[in-house]
């Protein structure tokens, strides 16, 4: 048998975790979150690195930030968590969806042209099971038609594209810390600007 979601257990956790509470930063703003943003922003090369409560609230925190607005369309792969989509349809976006490659289950790179208009704001490629999205034709997509790219990184912590980070060669990305996800503390987020 293949256990799924096993966290990584090193020997420290029980010691940071009575840390933390000493602490009483058990919730967030505390020793931890510093230098778990800070290893984000080093290792991502990150302009900044904020930790969310999820990789969802990443996401409505992308699409605040974009100022989307009811009729701007977001492009985003048909196979997908059913976050992606509503962070962006709860500021009032009509979601494209584009089809999704067979080998990969990430969005067809070449359908992704034929679904922009002028009302696309913005495309959200999701790297699924942290298998890469092919970037390079996404972001030339994106440069041609003055776009922006939001990545959903939430199950490619540490997974890479062509040498780089996932969730760093979009404008904005997110990433999860489930339980399910292949880094994981059981809950939270984190959102990079690059």
């Amino acid at each position: 048998m293949i256990n799924f979601n096993v966290p990584a257990i090193i020997g420290k956790e029980s010691e940071y975790i009575m840390e933390a509470i000493s602490s009483q930063y058990l919730s967030g703003d505390g020793k931890f979150t510093r230098l778990c943003a800070e290893w984000f922003e080093e290792k991502f090369d990150a302009k900044r690195a904020l930790l969310t409560t999820s990789c969802t609230h990443a996401l409505e925190m992308a699409a605040i930030l974009l100022d989307i607005k009811e009729g701007d369309e977001i492009i985003m792969p048909s196979f997908t968590f059913v976050s992606t989509a509503n962070a962006f349809v709860l500021r009032g976006a009509k979601i494209v969806f584009v089809d999704i490659r067979p080998d990969t289950l990430n969005i067809n790179e070449e359908l992704i042209e034929q679904a922009i208009t002028d009302k696309t704001k913005a495309i959200v490629p999701v790297h699924y099971a942290g298998v890469p999205c092919e970037m390079d034709k996404i972001m030339d997509l994106a440069g041609k038609y003055d776009l922006i790219v939001i990545e959903d990184a939430a199950q490619g912590i540490l997974s890479r594209y062509k040498g780089k980070m996932l969730g760093t060669i979009g404008h904005l990305g997110c990433f999860s810390f489930h339980e399910t996800k292949n880094v994981h503390c059981g809950e939270g987020g984190g959102f990079i600007n690059k």
